[in-house]
């Protein structure tokens, strides 16, 4: 069943409203597991990410992660080592032709930066998977 709750930012003293729940756990998705996470549960890039990324898992990677930045869009990779950033970057680069590169955040953080001159290539591969509600993220 959907939790609700309150959280206080204690910054702003603002309340916002979360709801959370939890997910089944089905056999079917343990190949992906194994994929995108080590024996220590930490989050991986498998070697073959070139070949697993499509259209669609962009569209779904940006709506969950992505927000406009400028006239481009960031990426968070919070959870990502510098390597597997890399190989990230190389397979939106040599697989979409995107222009991007490495952006940190004021905490160092990763981030992926795709940038204004790619936007319109983006837009085209990823605008059919996107819900309405998310098109803000692409600045559409």
């Amino acid at each position: 069943m959907p939790q609700h709750r309150l959280i206080l930012d204690k910054k702003t003293q603002s309340t916002y409203h979360a709801i959370s729940f939890t997910t089944m756990q089905l056999p079917c998705f343990n190949e992906y597991r194994e994929l995108f996470y080590d024996l220590n549960k930490r989050k991986i890039v498998p070697n073959n990410i070139k070949e697993l990324l499509t259209p669609c898992g962009l569209a779904f990677w940006i709506m969950d992660d992505g927000s406009k930045h400028g006239e481009g869009l960031h990426l968070s990779v919070y959870g990502f080592t510098n390597t597997d950033v890399d190989k990230l970057i190389f397979t939106l680069q040599d697989k979409f032709n995107l222009k991007c590169s490495i952006h940190y955040n004021k905490d160092n953080k990763p981030r992926i930066y795709i940038f204004k001159e790619s936007m319109s290539i983006l837009i085209l591969l990823v605008k059919p998977y996107f819900i309405k509600e998310m098109l803000y993220k692409l600045g559409l």
